[in-house]
């Protein structure tokens, strides 16, 4: 008895959050001009290769191989002829494009960020670190950006969008003022110290 007692417990628990309106993880309510309110599931644009062509997020890919095309991941794909990033032809790319993830991607002569060529980067030595930085052994960047003074020899990502090198500390690539990297440490929910401060997101605390 107790047994089929929890059961139904459970069957009416389950049914809790739709009858009170919460969401699912993956749904959004769009409001109609009537005030009726519609749920839709979101989803992460795709690469679809079928019999009648290949598609990006619902629009078909003009001239794409369905025999050749190839997903790579991180929203870049190719086929014989082309390279693509987010169903758009990347004209500077070669095909042996390799992923190297965050939005990093390189051939043998040019590095690439979200579809778009990060100058002055060098490919041979190109190599992604962590939570989007990157490095070659002349800079250091992030989010696809140079990250101005940074050491590549010492750059070292910490976490929660922190990095530090020898002489400076990053937030979000940008240069956290008044921070020391010798006593520099990360703590939780963005917030860091060294000896002397303490920092939220990169911004010191009075």
């Amino acid at each position: 008895m107790k047994r089929y007692i929890i059961v139904i417990l459970v069957l009416c628990l389950s049914g809790i959050p739709s009858m009170l309106g919460v969401l699912k993880a993956n749904e959004h309510v769009t409001k109609e001009e009537d005030g009726r309110e519609y749920r839709w599931h979101r989803h992460k644009p795709t690469y679809f290769v079928g019999r009648n062509g290949v598609f990006f997020d619902g629009r078909p890919i003009k001239d794409a191989s369905p025999s050749s095309f190839r997903i790579l991941g991180d929203g870049y794909a190719v086929d014989n002829w082309h390279v693509y990033y987010r169903g758009n032809v990347m004209a500077e790319a070669a095909l042996s494009l390799e992923v190297l993830g965050y939005g990093y991607v390189k051939d043998a002569w040019n590095v690439f960020y979200d579809g778009r060529k990060i100058e002055g980067a060098s490919a041979g030595t190109f190599s992604v670190i962590s939570d989007w930085y990157a490095k070659d052994n002349w800079s250091v960047f992030f989010d696809g950006k140079k990250v101005d003074g940074a050491s590549p020899g010492s750059f070292k990502v910490l976490r929660d969008g922190y990095a530090k090198d020898n002489w400076a500390v990053y937030y979000d690539g940008i240069k956290v003022k008044d921070a020391s990297p010798d006593s520099f440490s990360c703590r939780r929910g963005g917030y860091a110290e060294d000896n002397w401060s303490t920092f939220y997101r990169g911004k010191k605390l009075d």
